[in-house]
């Protein structure tokens, strides 16, 4: 990537970050009402301290940091840096500001912007940066997913927009991708940005399996419960009956039933349940459970994958004022869906070296693999390679259900 071509990026996605934070108040800023959800503002840092530590700081031994106990406060979970914050008590420091925090991204804008200008071309740093730029993409979804649980607690369910969500496009593609049994290619190869754990590309054997064209929607989900889903252990994985009857939980994250109406919580406000939208926020045990009651399975990430690759030039440009899922039919950026894989190391698979590292390969444990990219992950960021990840009860993401069936 040319430096001018890559300073643009640069500066186009920090400047993102801090547009999406303008549509909440200053209260909204260091909320944190769950140990998963982060405060928007240490949003803000942790991508500027990034920059600082896995790039600035090793440019010159003599380099000085911005504020040392940014390392302990900014730092999420990188143990080969030292001691950090631990990250469900991340709500509790009201202290640096805002304000502060705002000037430290300044600061490192401005020393990003002097070392693209005044770099030669070299690939590692360069890569380093891109690496930089993706990171703060990862969070820019991160930020509408946690914002989204901050004001969806609140019981006057504030609205992060104002205008009116689109029509909703009625689902009308029920059929059946099938795809014949045979040898495949997975992973990532070529000269374009992905992360270690896409890589690399290998080959496996599939059996012959066919893909739902479109995501299940609200009313299909609807039907579920209101088949007694939630109250029938045979379709429930045993963790997942637990945590179902532990958490009381009856119903997607962000469903609510009042006077025996249902009703959603969006980034535009509470809204009448509109059936014909694919259902989100799902954990991976109510997608299971579900794909039990339905007669099908979850597709694995490898079935996935090959599934995207064929709509890989398919047009996926995303209309920015869109922040809820409104078409069943669309393959990608859309929802993440959950595949019964668990995330784990493709073969011959080499992490990153250093801080990196901890990049993704500590994450290898207990975690099942998404994908298709969702309707707030920024398009020049998702590839059909992607592999994002989840633990199976968390559903805070903007994940649904695409079902599978084997072929005979």
């Amino acid at each position: 990537m040319k430096n001018n071509v890559l300073l643009k990026k640069f500066i186009r996605t920090r400047n993102k970050s801090v547009e999406i934070c303008k549509n909440i108040e200053l209260e909204d800023y260091s909320v944190q009402p769950h140990e998963d959800i982060s405060p928007p503002k240490w949003h803000l840092a942790h991508t500027s301290w990034f920059y600082e530590e896995v790039l600035l700081s090793k440019l010159s031994r003599t380099k000085t940091l911005y504020n040392n106990e940014y390392k302990l406060l900014y730092n999420s979970y990188y143990k080969s840096v030292g001691k950090h914050w631990e990250q469900s008590k991340r709500g509790l420091l009201s202290r640096p500001t805002v304000k502060e925090i705002l000037h430290y991204r300044k600061y490192i804008d401005k020393e990003i912007i002097k070392f693209i200008e005044g770099s030669k071309e070299n690939f590692k740093q360069k890569y380093l940066i891109e690496l930089g730029i993706h990171h703060e993409q990862q969070h820019q979804e991160l930020l509408f997913m946690d914002i989204k649980y901050i004001l969806g607690i609140n019981p006057s369910y504030p609205k992060f927009k104002k205008n009116k969500l689109p029509r909703t496009k009625k689902a009308s593609n029920r059929e059946w991708k099938k795809f014949t049994e045979g040898i495949y290619e997975i992973g990532h190869n070529g000269n374009e940005f992905s992360y270690d754990n896409e890589k690399p590309k290998h080959k496996i054997y599939i059996y012959s399996f066919k893909i739902q064209q479109s995501f299940v929607s609200n009313a299909e989900y609807l039907n579920f419960i209101k088949c007694n889903g939630y109250k029938k252990p045979k379709y429930w994985l045993s963790k997942g009956w637990e945590w179902i009857n532990h958490n009381n939980i009856c119903a997607p994250l962000y469903w609510h039933q009042i006077n025996s109406k249902w009703y959603e919580f969006t980034l535009y406000g509470l809204k009448k349940l509109d059936l014909n939208r694919p259902v989100c926020h799902i954990s991976y045990y109510e997608a299971s459970a579900y794909s039990n009651w339905s007669g099908c399975r979850l597709p694995s990430e490898q079935e996935s994958e090959i599934f995207l690759k064929n709509y890989e030039n398919e047009d996926q440009k995303i209309n920015k004022n869109i922040l809820h899922p409104i078409n069943t039919n669309k393959n990608s950026n859309n929802l993440w869906w959950w595949t019964n894989s668990h995330y784990s190391a493709y073969p011959r698979y080499i992490p990153y070296k250093g801080i990196l590292e901890e990049y993704n390969e500590k994450f290898m444990c207990g975690q099942f693999v998404l994908k298709g990219g969702a309707i707030v992950t920024p398009t020049n960021h998702y590839r059909y390679t992607y592999r994002n990840f989840y633990e199976p009860h968390q559903r805070w993401m903007f994940s649904g259900i695409r079902l599978a069936k084997d072929l005979k």
